[in-house]
């Protein structure tokens, strides 16, 4: 049984520094896994608890520092990392980040059971990729999995948490599943963890690997653009009252919920 975990890295948003034409500062900005992803790995690594011959295998797309995430999964317990890293690949939007992961799973994994990836990353949050990778293989993909109930070749049940309830679907297998942040503390790691991470090592794919057009990938094949990005600025008063609260409630009730 294949299961693919599509993971990102992402900048620490607790770590972010803004240019004065509030443009994101990316020089020197330290990343992380994106936090959605952990238990996206999480959720693969559960799967494996009972079915002992599941293979997990982690991939991504990005520079050559997003090998440190790839080792991260790794270290988790992963039992292969995939880096899709190509210059043609920079500054893709999510339809080309799902072109080149779906060609790279369809070329690398025909025969996977189940992708899974993260709801959303917090660098964009458009919780597009995951259901553009369904669509690019034509498969099922559910959005919003809060658990995966059970999962086999054949099939997988989700739990999908929406504001206004719960549903439980049975799909067929191959599928999406996009997964939800859980509650749960993420395990530690030592450091025979990542000295076994060193020990699998990562495997690189390009743009030709993948027998893709530049036209396909990066900016050329972008239909968005990120015009400018910049950050949100909460402005509010805060009024002082010095009330007596009881009289304070009186004199409301009396002028019809005004203050005077």
């Amino acid at each position: 049984m294949q299961i693919v975990v599509c993971i990102k890295q992402v900048p620490d948003t607790n770590n972010i520094k803004w240019t004065k034409e509030n443009n994101l500062q990316r020089e020197g900005m330290v990343s992380i896994l994106n936090p959605c992803d952990n238990y996206a790995l999480e959720a693969a690594f559960k799967i494996r608890e009972k079915f002992k011959n599941a293979k997990i295998t982690a991939i991504t797309m990005g520079p050559s520092q997003a090998k440190n995430v790839l080792n991260y999964a790794l270290a988790r317990g992963c039992d292969e990392a995939v880096l899709l890293c190509d210059k043609a690949f920079s500054a893709s939007d999510t339809l080309a980040t799902g072109r080149v992961i779906s060609s790279a799973i369809k070329k690398l994994f025909p025969k996977c059971s189940l992708i899974i990836c993260g709801q959303y990353a917090q660098d964009g949050d458009t919780a597009q990729t995951g259901p553009t990778i369904a669509g690019m293989l034509d498969i099922p993909v559910v959005t919003n999995v809060g658990q995966i109930i059970n999962c086999d070749i054949k099939m997988s049940i989700f739990k999908q948490v929406l504001k206004d309830g719960v549903n439980i679907l049975e799909v067929k297998n191959p599928s999406v599943a996009c997964v939800l942040k859980g509650d749960e503390p993420i395990k530690p790691l030592y450091v025979k963890d990542y000295m076994r991470s060193q020990e699998i090592g990562i495997k690189e794919y390009n743009l030709s690997d993948l027998e893709l057009d530049k036209t396909q990938t990066g900016i050329l094949g972008s239909p968005t653009y990120v015009f400018k990005a910049f950050k949100l600025e909460h402005q509010r008063d805060a009024q002082e009252i010095k009330y007596n609260i009881p009289d304070f409630l009186i004199n409301l009730t009396k002028n019809g919920g005004k203050n005077g």
